[in-house]
């Protein structure tokens, strides 16, 4: 019985080994959403809708009549609105077009620029 009992203690042992090789072999698990790096998709274009100096985030309605909401910060370049945010505070109505990265869901400007009205 004791010499039974040898042999299956090796064929859990081989078991083992085999589970433990294929482990080690196989790729490795995906990045998680938060640890991948912020994309930057193509600038887009829109009339500006609001803005709230206090929360920092913009709002623009897109030609295809979607709104996209932006966060900013004091690191964002103004371009064409008298070279800083207080400037757009007052073109409502006025195209503007957002360069940004997105983190996760949140759409972060790095760049806006305001078109001259025609």
């Amino acid at each position: 019985m004791q010499h039974m009992f040898k042999g299956s203690g090796l064929a859990v042992v081989f078991g083992l080994i085999c589970v433990a090789s294929v482990a080690a072999h196989q790729a490795p698990a995906p990045r998680a959403p938060e640890q991948q790096q912020a994309k930057e998709p193509a600038p887009v274009s829109g009339e500006l809708l609001s803005l709230d100096p206090q929360a920092k985030t913009l709002t623009i309605a897109t030609a295809s009549g979607n709104e996209m909401r932006f966060t900013y910060s004091d690191a964002t370049e103004i371009v064409g609105a008298d070279k800083d945010v207080s400037g757009l505070a007052t073109k409502n109505g006025t195209t503007v077009t957002v360069t940004y990265s997105t983190h996760g869901t949140a759409n972060t400007a790095t760049k806006i620029e305001v078109t001259a009205k025609k």
